[in-house]
């Protein structure tokens, strides 16, 4: 059963933004899907005693979860905090509560080469979407209006203009973009192409900057520095050309406007902070500068959830990055494991300007990287030395050469 959802959670994630795009009235595919992944992870656990490898580690991530915001809430029990309200700032972290699904899922690399397909072709498949729709509003094929209407129905799509849009699952185009780069899979740069065009679209400035530092760290790590000076270089001769309307963008009154707001949440935090704020944090019935959310999740956390909440947030970069030290360069799924891990490196960029990692998008991400790392690691660490190829052209499933 969990091998049956794992690629329907995981695909229905990358295609389905903020989990509004597919609903009927309140009930979103994503809410069924998530009930699902849990009764079978129970099924599982109860029943399955051959996949069990790294249950305990997701349990732990559990256990850890909740005792990460316990000081938040017993600090709004003890003020009198509707329910209500503590039930809306929780509820997109209990996809944590997922964490034991993946682990059952990810029990071999087959499975990790499968979520490394689904993640390139959604993200491909969203780019493509993105692409005809701005053509089809620029020509008026698409209305507007209709458009316009669905997106403050769903809270799916911003709109840039009347022909940009920024949608929530543009995030996996940015991860698609990694996984495309770092694996190079057969028509590699027809795909990055397409996945960087629709990505540009967007006109989102923190995914243009966590998409490109996890690109360059990857070639980095890879040493690619042929392929990095492509990268600069490109960004270069783009900018001198489109120079004029990229500056048009940065300095668009609504873009300055949330600059400023992002900017005097991080000064209201510090002028109205304290130990017991580090310490506790303020609950989730104490509003930060006058919202109840805001942009960076990490300013986010510490707010409502003290300094526990926020090193909870970091826990799971380090758990990727202990994983991913694990591999060895002349692993065979060395390249898999870098897409992986340098898409958790543009997840925490990006969480500075906009909220991902606190919410089903990134969490899901997340959830499939950590697991995979670490089925990753395992098989390298089981794998006799005789066993590790020098050079191996990266393969995943599917849509290796």
């Amino acid at each position: 059963m969990i091998d049956f959802l794992f690629p329907l959670v995981l695909g229905e994630v990358v295609l389905g933004g903020g989990g509004r795009t597919f609903s009927i009235g309140a009930v979103s595919l994503r809410m069924l899907l998530f009930a699902a992944g849990l009764v079978a992870t129970l099924v599982g656990m109860m029943t399955t005693s051959a996949r069990r490898d790294g249950l305990a580690t997701a349990n732990l991530l559990v256990l850890a979860f909740f005792a990460s915001v316990l000081p938040g809430l017993l600090v709004d029990a003890s003020r009198g905090t509707p329910a209500q309200i503590v039930s809306l700032q929780l509820q997109p972290l209990l996809f944590w509560l997922s964490a034991p699904f993946f682990a059952l899922a990810l029990q071999d690399v087959r499975t990790v080469q499968k979520a490394a397909v689904i993640i390139i072709f959604g993200g491909l498949i969203v780019s493509v979407g993105t692409l005809f729709l701005t053509i089809g509003l620029y020509v008026g094929f698409v209305d507007f209006g209709s458009l316009y209407l669905w997106s403050e129905r769903t809270g799916e799509l911003f709109f840039r203009g009347f022909t940009n849009f920024f949608y929530k699952g543009h995030f996996f185009v940015g991860v698609a973009l990694i996984f495309s780069v770092v694996l190079t899979p057969r028509w590699w740069k027809t795909m990055s192409g397409v996945l960087a065009l629709s990505l540009a679209l967007s006109l989102t400035r923190g995914l243009y900057l966590a998409v490109a530092i996890g690109l360059v760290l990857s070639f980095f790590s890879a040493k690619r520095q042929v392929a990095m000076l492509f990268v600069i270089l490109g960004a270069v001769i783009g900018v001198g050309i489109y120079g004029q309307a990229i500056a048009d963008v940065i300095f668009d009154p609504t873009r300055v406007s949330s600059s400023l707001t992002r900017s005097r949440d991080l000064y209201f935090f510090l002028a109205t902070f304290d130990y017991n704020t580090l310490l506790f944090g303020e609950g989730t019935g104490i509003l930060l500068n006058g919202r109840s959310n805001v942009e960076n999740s990490f300013l986010w956390a510490l707010w409502r959830f003290g300094i526990l909440g926020l090193s909870f947030m970091f826990l799971p970069l380090l758990m990727c990055v202990r994983y991913f030290s694990q591999i060895p360069n002349d692993d065979e799924h060395h390249r898999l494991a870098s897409a992986f891990f340098f898409g958790v490196v543009m997840l925490y960029v990006v969480t500075a300007f906009n909220p991902f990692v606190n919410n089903s998008i990134g969490l899901t991400y997340l959830l499939c990287a950590i697991f995979s790392l670490r089925r990753l690691g395992r098989n390298a660490a089981l794998a006799p030395p005789s066993a590790q190829p020098l050079q191996v052209h990266p393969t995943v499933v599917g849509i290796a050469a």
